[in-house]
């Protein structure tokens, strides 16, 4: 069977921050939902970007390598054959789907952040960055990414219903600095509360980014804790150890 040839963009493999970054893109490109991702498809487009570098330079060419190679083993195990009597399987994917959505919600919100600063001079920016492959476990003990992931939509579905159609941009927003110092006072007080509960009121689109990144940033640092008594249930957020 003849390998499918893509059009690939002539790009460098500097211009992006990573094995992410680059299967992101590849998936915008191909206009395909994260949800839903064609391995096939989308590993064929990226070892061919791969082979179209010229040079790769060991210690960088090797994350991308361990996602070529991720990719292949994925491509794999759905092309194995099912058992018709197993009812509910977990897709492979899953995890490389874990990945991306948080990975595009730091992208979003760094994007976002970047934005305001050149428009506004304020001082929360944050750099885009990678997120290792365990990213999970260290962020949220005992919450999934799609659990998060789940936890904010609901959040961003609700106060898209509040949003008034013309909204007045405050001339002052808070800081990240200042959001982590909010939200530690409020579990020290409370002892623990909702995730939802922290995004209660009309908040801007800036605050809603900032205070997500708050809650990562402080989960990231052992300063709270996540926990989930049962899937799709409210996430619950703790004083942390330090």
């Amino acid at each position: 069977m003849k390998a499918e040839n893509y059009t690939l963009p002539n790009v460098k493999l500097a211009e992006f921050e990573g094995p992410l970054d680059l299967l992101l893109h590849l998936v915008r490109k191909s206009q395909m939902s994260i949800y839903d991702i064609k391995i096939s498809e989308i590993t064929a487009q990226y070892l061919q970007y791969l082979h179209s570098q010229e040079s790769l330079v060991l210690n960088i060419a090797g994350e991308y390598l361990v996602m070529a190679a991720k990719l292949t083993e994925i491509k794999g195990k759905l092309l194995l054959p099912h058992d018709e009597e197993v009812i509910e399987e977990e897709d492979p994917r899953n995890d490389l789907v874990d990945q991306l959505l948080v990975y595009q919600m730091f992208k979003e919100a760094s994007e976002g952040l970047k934005s305001l600063e050149k428009e506004r001079q304020t001082s929360f920016t944050r750099p885009e960055m990678e997120i290792p492959p365990n990213e999970a476990n260290r962020l949220a003990p005992g919450v999934k990414i799609s659990d998060l992931q789940f936890a904010l939509q609901k959040v961003l579905a609700r106060q898209a219903l509040l949003e008034p159609t013309y909204r007045t941009v405050k001339a002052e927003e808070v800081t990240l600095e200042e959001r982590m110092s909010e939200i530690k006072k409020r579990i020290f007080d409370l002892k623990q509360c909702c995730f939802e509960d922290l995004f209660i009121g009309h908040f801007s689109r800036e605050t809603l980014v900032t205070t997500f990144m708050a809650i990562l940033e402080l989960a990231k640092n052992h300063q709270i804790l996540l926990e989930q008594p049962a899937r799709k249930q409210s996430i619950l957020i703790k004083l942390g150890e330090v």
